[in-house]
Formats: C-alpha cells, structure tokens, sequence
C-alpha cells in the first residue's frame, strides 16, 4: 500500500471500491454531513481504555513534531480517545467531526480508517480522495483494529491521521506495534477477569457437601460435588441464569437438572468478570409442594400445560390444545389419548378434498368405534363447518373430541367461540421460552435420532441463542442434519447448520436483548439487507440500528 498521489476511480483498490459500495448502500453521498450525535457517557474505565491507556500515553510522545493525531475507537466505533501534535491539527479534526463519543463507522461517515478496517478486520490506508466523504478528502489516515487475542472479536481501532501532504507509509508498521501492544494488555486484562472468578470460586469451593461451580465468558470451573451432579447441559442452564445477573446481584431459584432432580441454585454475579457467575447448587429433596415465587413466566406456563394435560386425561371434556406450530400439539394429543383409540382429522386437507368430502369423512369417525376424535389446525376450519363441530362438542355420545389450534389469541372469532366451548384448555408454550428446560428437549430429540449421542457445551449455548420460529419441529430437522454429518462422538458447533452457529456473545443474551436481536433481524429480512429500510421499518435512526446491531452480534 502506498499514501502517495490522488486516486481516480479507474485505479481505485478493491478494497476502497468495495467501502464506497458499502457507504453508498448505507444511504449516504459525498456531500453528507455526518450526524452530530457524540455520546454523552462513554465509559472510562472499559478495559479497551485500561489497556490501551498505557500505550496511548507512549505514543503522545512519539507522534510530537509528525503533524499527526492518533485516534482510538471502541468496537462501535465510536471515538473514545484522541491524542493530538498541536492545536492546530486539533480544530481540523474537530471540524471533521472526530470528537469523542462520534460515531465513525462506515455507515455514519463513509470510507475511513476507523469504520472500514472494522469492516474487513485488518490494517487499512486511506488516502485523500479514496475517502467517500468530500470532507475528508484533504486528510490521509491509517487505521489497524485491535483484536482479543482469546474471542477474536474486533475490541476497537486505532487510527493515525494528518493532513494529506505529510503521509508516510512509516506510520503503517508503527500503528500495528501499538495496536498489538494493546491486544497483549487485553490478553492480561482477561487473566485478571480469569482469577477474579477463580478467586469467588475457591471462597465458596472448600464446602465440599456442596456443588459449587463457576462460569465465565471463556472459563468452567466445578468442584467434585459438581462434576458428578451436573451434566453439559446443566452448566446451559446456568449460563442463562448467569446472563440474567445484574452487576453485584445474587439470587436464588429452583431449577430441575438434567438428571430429573430438583435443585436449588444460588448464583452470584462475579464483578470485573464480563458476566461470570458462581453457582452452588443443592438438591431439593423437600416432600412438600413449594409456594411457587419468583418463578419465570415460561416455567409456570410449562408446568401448568404438563399439570392440565395429567388432569384432562381422567375426564371426557372436550379440550383444544393450542401453540405455535411445531410445539408439540399434535404428541399432546397422544399424550391426552394414552391407551385410547384415536383418529385424526386435519382441517388442512378440506382445500384438497373438498370440503363435502371432509364432513362425510368427520361424520363417519364420529359414528365410528374410536374413543378419541382429534380435529387438527382447527383456525383452518371454514365458516360454516364451525356449527357442526359445535354439536359434536355438546354431544353426549360418541367419541371425545380434542381440537388443535395456532395460539388462542390469533384465532378468528368464530374459531376462538369454539376453543371457548372446551372446558379443557392447553397452552403450549413456544421453544424460544423454554430456555431452562431447553437441554433436556433438545437431548430427548437428539436420543430419538441417535441414542447415546450427546451435544457439546458449546453447541447447546448457540442452539439456545436462536429464536425457533418453527419450535420443535425445527429443532428436530437441525439436529437430524447434525448428526448426520457430526465428526466426532459429540455435536459440536461445527457440526451445526451454518445459520444455527450462533456467536457466543449472543448465547448469553437476557431475554429483552434476545427479543431486540430478533426484531432487528427481521427487520433486515424483510429489507432485504438494507439497513436504512430496516432502521426505518424499527423507528430508529441509522446510527442507532448500528450500535444495536454491533452490540447484539448481528451481521448482514
């Protein structure tokens, strides 16, 4: 690479053509102005700025009489700090719109030695005109990203800027030292937030009636107790637990582990650890029923589904079964018929048998032997079939009837009056909130494909990071594609479909920030990728959809 002369679009370098395809899909042009939206709170204490404080302090130094700024970008890119050869170079950058808290990722400002080195995650030059922003075009600038030696995850930029005329390609191997010298502090700073948690560990960890384990964003530590009580998909659990910790906070809940026992946990949030998380965990062996509080929505829902189905079994009433598809309705169904006879009746088939033909067929089962009539998917019921499933519901003889539905409130009115005439009703609750009991679900389908293979520690968090629109049914076709092509005794990441290798840092979400990251994807979905389409569709700005999308790991 080289900083000399004025570059035409003709000789344009790949790398800067591709910037200005991405700058230009973000919405903006030449002439933008970038937006004035500096961020008021930066953190000063980030352990990006406790490492590179050292550093930074050195090169001030250094860069005297060059004619040179240094600027230094968290992994949002914004600026968290700027060292400067004078006052002078200091109002230009400052004209430009580099003060601290900006943003100055390529969708904010353009083609830049801060945003496009993020972009393509290696050292990058910029010179004069090959900056997309006209105001720019007077500076020449390189910019190196500071990458965790552990995550591999883009920490933050560093970027050396001046006036076109001084530009030196000396800079480029000076800049990369500096920014390695920072990757090694990081490396330290993990080791530091490593024995923190080993520390809260070894306090708690000579009790050794109890199981006592601690988990951190790259660390699993456990007793003896705990080796022989929890399985990988135990320390899954936790992991969710751990992500719903707020700073300093401890608490207690009831969870059941993989092994069917009940257990007690309390967890305690580690500071300085990036969300690690010391668990000790007792078996609850109490006879008496709990008073259920403190409990997750999803886990009432789940036990009351489980406790109505057991009770339904011993009655004859008329029940609907209800949930998104993919959740089990149809195995609730077996399950409620038990040792019964059963038949089934699919109201999707009316579009392809008529629907003469389907009500003669409806007719004859309930005239028919079974004790146990299921009419499946029925919000696909027309008009006017619903009042004779009516008078099948209010019959006194014939078989008991189960009905199957998409969730209650998304019926059409004539439907919901029908799910309203059952007195037994069951609400099965979506996989993407069953995230506690999310192990032993995707266990129960893995042994149904292959008995006595297991999934990795690693391969569960990304499976329990995604949002399963198609429930179990989805989970069921990813893990059979899986274990299909797995390459060791485990399923690991690498075994997963491509688009089910979720980044770590999103397995950890709490639930609101899943329910965000979500919503953000759909909504470059529907776009198309188009972020300023997306921003818009969400009701935020541009420079907002990026900071979320880089904080919850999405990229298009």
């Amino acid at each position: 690479m080289e900083f000399g002369g004025t570059t035409g679009h003709a000789a344009m370098r790949p790398e800067i053509a591709l910037s200005w395809k991405r700058s230009a899909l973000s919405g903006l042009e030449p002439t933008s102005t970038p937006s004035d939206d500096p961020c008021p709170d930066l953190d000063k204490s980030s352990r990006l700025l406790q490492a590179a404080r050292p550093v930074l302090d050195e090169m001030e130094q250094q860069i005297q009489g060059t004619g040179f700024c240094v600027l230094l970008a968290d992994r949002d890119c914004r600026i968290v700090a700027r060292l400067f050869d004078g006052r002078k170079l200091e109002r230009l950058i400052d004209g430009a719109g580099a003060v601290l808290g900006s943003r100055f990722g390529e969708d904010c400002v353009g083609t830049t030695a801060l945003g496009t080195p993020l972009e393509v995650r290696r050292g990058v030059v910029i010179h004069g005109e090959e900056h997309y922003l006209e105001r720019f075009k007077d500076l020449s600038c390189y910019g190196h990203p500071i990458v965790h030696p552990v995550t591999r995850r883009v920490e933050g930029i560093l970027d050396m800027t001046g006036v076109a005329s001084r530009a030196n390609p000396l800079f480029a191997p000076f800049l990369a030292r500096a920014a390695g010298d920072i990757e090694r502090r990081l490396l330290e700073g993990s080791r530091v937030s490593q024995q923190r948690l080993v520390d809260a560990f070894q306090r708690v960890s000579p009790q050794n009636q109890m199981a006592v384990t601690a988990i951190g964003e790259d660390i699993l530590l456990s007793n003896r107790v705990a080796l022989d009580l929890l399985q990988v998909s135990d320390h899954a659990t936790l992991r969710g637990l751990a992500a719903d910790l707020r700073p300093e906070q401890s608490k207690t809940v009831r969870i059941r582990l993989s092994s069917g026992e009940p257990a007690l946990v309390r967890a305690d949030h580690v500071a300085g650890t990036d969300g690690g998380a010391v668990f000790v965990v007792r078996p609850d062996r109490r006879t008496s029923t709990p008073i259920r509080r403190g409990k997750s929505p999803s886990s009432s829902v789940v036990e009351r589904s489980r406790s109505e189905l057991s009770r339904l079994r011993e009655t004859r009433d008329p029940v609907v079964i209800s949930g998104e598809p993919g959740t089990g309705r149809t195995t609730a169904v077996r399950d409620l018929a038990g040792d019964r006879s059963l038949v089934c009746m699919d109201a999707a088939t009316i579009a392809l048998d008529g629907a003469e033909a389907w009500i003669d067929r409806l007719l004859a089962l309930v005239a028919g032997p079974s004790a146990v009539l299921a009419i499946e998917e029925v919000q696909l019921l027309p008009e006017s079939m619903l009042p004779l499933v009516v008078k099948m519901l209010a019959a006194d003889a014939g078989p008991r009837i189960v009905m199957t539905s998409s969730p209650l409130g998304d019926l059409p009115p004539g439907v919901a009056g029908l799910a309203g005439r059952c007195p037994g009703q069951v609400v099965l609750p979506p996989l993407r909130q069953r995230t506690r009991e999310f192990a032993d679900i995707a266990q129960a389908v893995l042994d149904s494909v292959e008995p006595g293979l297991r999934l990795s520690a690693s391969a569960l968090d990304a499976l329990i990071a995604r949002d399963w629109p198609g429930n179990i049914a989805e989970l069921s076709v990813v893990l059979q594609a899986a274990a299909r092509g797995r390459t060791s005794a485990h399923l690991a990441v690498a075994d997963l479909p491509d688009q089910y290798r979720t980044p770590p840092r999103v397995s950890r979400l709490a639930g609101r920030e899943r329910a965000e990251r979500q919503a953000i994807v759909d909504a470059l979905q529907e776009s198309g990728g188009n972020k300023v389409h997306a921003a818009a569709a969400l009701g935020i700005s541009r420079s907002t959809l990026y900071v979320r999308m880089r904080a919850l790991d999405i990229t298009v």
